[in-house]
């Protein structure tokens, strides 16, 4: 569904579809349109008056900022200045929020112009990071500071929780994909999860991270992001591991578990 259509709708499923997976409902629809214009579309219609989403995501950076700010300042190791800003920077970085954001659909919901669109702007990281910046500043002017950090809290969860054990040096599917791209050329990077197991409240996901359909990873977490990012830990190292000439083999095929 073209990106314009969803707008013109008002309500598509798709937009409805972004809103519930992020927990909040937009009262103010033009809040949320905003959000999604890019530079490129605004200037592109001018003559509408549109309104690209920059100011927003000046807004929404700040928001950010103070949300997870106040999550690391109240945990309970009482973490020290130094190690509170190393963390933030990771959980706020471009990568991390353009991950979240293709996470959420935000690629295909966006307004671009013309030249942005057949570029691929959809996939630009920068793109997809200043438009979930923009959300969350769209959500602060909606609904307050409270619902804000409350969708920040929720969408951030695994990214922080990564961040504070030492396992978002950097964000492991990022690297893969580079690193694929970068050896591999057209190859097809694909992540599935494979296993759910565990009561409700103790859910344990296996994830299988696979190069055109061969499975060359998989890695276990509490959350299926954090099981996709184990995997990807794992498939850097199987493919690190192929590139400097040691043995490697598919996981499928793996009997050493290591």
């Amino acid at each position: 569904m073209a990106s314009g259509h969803v707008m013109a709708a008002g309500l598509g499923r798709a937009l409805r579809q972004m809103e519930q997976t992020i927990g909040h409902f937009f009262s103010d629809r033009q809040l949320l349109q905003e959000a999604l214009t890019h530079s490129t579309f605004a200037y592109e219609h001018r003559d509408k008056e549109s309104t690209d989403n920059e100011r927003l995501e000046f807004l929404g950076d700040a928001v950010l900022d103070l949300a997870v700010s106040d999550v690391l300042f109240r945990r309970p190791e009482k973490f020290a200045e130094g190690i509170m800003t190393k963390t933030r920077a990771l959980v706020v970085r471009e990568n991390t929020l353009a991950s979240l954001a293709k996470d959420i659909g935000l690629g295909e919901l966006l307004l671009l112009g013309k030249g942005e669109e057949a570029t691929g702007g959809r996939d630009k990281p920068s793109n997809l990071a200043n438009a979930m910046e923009a959300i969350l500043g769209a959500i602060y002017l909606d609904a307050g500071y409270q619902k804000a950090c409350q969708v920040i809290r929720n969408l951030l969860e695994d990214p922080l929780r990564l961040a504070i054990a030492g396992d978002l040096v950097y964000d492991y599917k990022s690297r893969l994909l580079e690193l694929v791209q970068a050896t591999r050329g057209n190859s097809i990077l694909q992540f599935q999860i494979m296993e759910e197991s565990g009561p409700v409240h103790e859910r344990q996901f296996t994830a299988g991270v696979l190069v055109d359909d061969q499975l060359i990873a998989t890695g276990i977490g509490c959350s299926k992001k954090e099981a996709e990012q184990q995997a990807a830990r794992e498939a850097l190292g199987r493919l690190d591991c192929d590139r400097s000439g040691c043995s490697t083999r598919p996981e499928e095929d793996d009997t050493t578990g290591g």
